[in-house]
């Protein structure tokens, strides 16, 4: 795994047996010495097994990992200074060893890399979902366009690439989301193409005054992440005016708490607080937004989102770092949804982008406010 990564084993195990067991564990090619407890005439859990196997190791506690399948060989272990993994099944230790001693962001960039213009959504069903709303996030989070390959055949976006999805023949109208992201990503927007898209928008409210999902009379639909993510475009853009009901309208679901319902599209109620702290982060000095910043202070617990507004949480940086598997990726996960029936829709690409953002943000925050 690492050059510099030596492996021993510290058996309770009498002498007779370490004895005829020395052939075949020095067989095995992966134990750079075996300790046995009648070596060191000490028995784990006791805290002076351990300090006798560091004499033996010549390295402190803090530099040694203890893995074992006993939860109270592992405590005592910890105890002491070592990092403890309680042993479960194979293929976690070496995920949770791969954690301890790599490089979570050089890892993240390499999986990112090796699947380069290939990061599309798996579906619940068995298809691959040809979409530009992951790439445009998986670009959100690391600024890298060379990773994808989003399509757009004028100013405004289609949330499908070709116009529509892998489960039927219906060509798709575009959507205010995909379009509204597309914009505030993309650093190459001629104003023309915001302006256009803005009058698109007005032109397809609903009675209250909210902006609709789709460009397409026949399709009416309403999604309150996706209001607030075309509220985001029209702030940043100083048109927030023009919409003068949707600032009330997000703050009172906040109040309510009515978004951790989650929506037809975005089923996890976090989606709506990340894109409300992206907007806040935009503006941070914007005093129209300082009723929703309260309210987000609030509200907001995850990790990447508190970062947004300047405070680190540590309980989720350590949940975040654990899950990260082998290849450097994080494993599949189904953020959204899509169709009547409905049909889960998952991203590796988008969840390491969002996790390599995340770990990446820690250090750029003053570490005066933490949440425990």
């Amino acid at each position: 795994m690492h050059l510099k990564t030596e492996f021993f084993c510290l058996s309770n195990i009498p002498a007779s047996e370490s004895d005829a067991l020395g052939d075949e564990i020095q067989s095995w090619g992966i134990i750079d010495e075996f300790i046995s407890s009648a070596t060191i005439r000490q028995r784990k859990p006791d805290m002076t097994a351990y300090e006798e196997c560091l004499k033996i190791v010549k390295a402190p506690a803090s530099s040694c990992i203890f893995a074992d399948d006993k939860a109270e060989n592992v405590v005592a272990a910890q105890a002491l200074g070592f990092k403890g993994i309680l042993f479960s099944d194979t293929d976690t230790l070496v995920r949770d060893l791969h954690n301890l001693v790599g490089d979570p962001v050089a890892r993240a960039k390499v999986f990112l890399e090796d699947g380069v213009k290939s990061l599309f959504c798996p579906m619940s069903a068995g298809h691959v979902l040809l979409d530009n709303y992951s790439q445009l996030i998986i670009l959100q989070n690391t600024g890298v366009r060379d990773l994808l390959v989003p399509e757009s055949k004028g100013d405004a976006w289609n949330y499908f690439q070709h116009g529509s999805s892998v489960l039927t023949n219906t060509v798709n109208p575009d959507d205010s989301d995909t379009t509204s992201l597309a914009i505030a990503v993309l650093d190459n927007a001629p104003t023309a193409a915001k302006l256009e898209t803005r009058d698109e928008i007005l032109s397809n409210l609903n009675s209250d005054g909210l902006p609709l999902c789709w460009f397409s009379k026949s399709r009416p639909q309403f999604c309150h992440c996706i209001c607030a993510s075309v509220f985001r475009f029209f702030v940043i853009n100083d048109w927030g005016e023009e919409l003068p009901r949707v600032d009330d309208f997000v703050c009172r679901l906040l109040e309510t708490r009515a978004y951790l319902h989650g929506s037809h599209y975005y089923k996890n109620p976090d989606w709506f607080l990340y894109i409300l702290c992206d907007l806040c982060e935009r503006r941070p000095s914007d005093s129209q937004l300082q009723r929703m910043r309260e309210l987000l202070v609030g509200a907001v617990m995850r990790l990447l989102n508190a970062q947004h507004l300047g405070f680190q949480n540590v309980r989720d940086l350590k949940i975040v770092l654990g899950g990260q598997q082998v290849d450097g990726g994080w494993e599949l996960a189904w953020p959204w949804e899509y169709g009547a029936e409905p049909h889960h829709i998952g991203s590796r690409g988008v969840l390491t982008a969002m996790a390599l953002n995340a770990i990446q943000r820690v250090d750029l925050f003053s570490k005066e406010t933490v949440i425990p």
